[in-house]
């Protein structure tokens, strides 16, 4: 490998710094839609919850039906509506993630951050959007039992 230029170090090092930041915002931008749909997924459980222990005698079996049942489908539509959000921004992390792994390659004197090129960092980042991607599935999944459930527990 050759000696770099103090330019062409300069370059790499705004290029990794640039990288960096993307990453990290990036990570900020996943860490508010991830936030923001869970919170509204645990509202809607807890009232799905409500509403299924509701035993008023005049309308109670109406709304034991019906309300779970709303609240099931708004689950989905929020899960359908949230995913792509939530998976693009995984595929910009992971895109920023490969140009950091070139700018390592390229032979660039970032030795400093050597600690980036490990194996296990990379396995924790993509734990960490392996649970972001999957959650949307997970809820989804889970508000169709919910309905079925609310469906099984009226009729049969």
């Amino acid at each position: 490998m050759s000696e770099l230029t103090p330019d062409q170090d300069a370059k790499y090092q705004a290029a990794f710094r640039t990288c960096r930041d993307e990453i990290k915002h990036e990570y900020g931008v996943l860490a508010n839609r991830l936030n923001s749909y869970i919170t509204s997924q645990a509202f809607l459980v807890s009232g799905y919850a409500i509403s299924m222990g509701n035993m008023n005698p005049t309308w109670g079996n109406q709304y034991r039906l019906l309300f779970p049942l709303l609240l099931s489908v708004l689950g989905v539509v929020l899960t359908i509506r949230a995913h792509p959000g939530i998976a693009g921004v995984c595929q910009v992390i992971q895109h920023w993630h490969v140009k950091q792994k070139d700018l390592f390659k390229t032979g660039a004197t970032l030795d400093d951050y050597s600690v980036l090129k490990h194996d296990s960092v990379k396995k924790i980042h993509d734990s960490n959007l392996l649970f972001a991607q999957t959650s949307t599935w997970i809820f989804g999944s889970a508000w169709i039992l919910m309905a079925g459930l609310a469906i099984y527990l009226r009729f049969f």
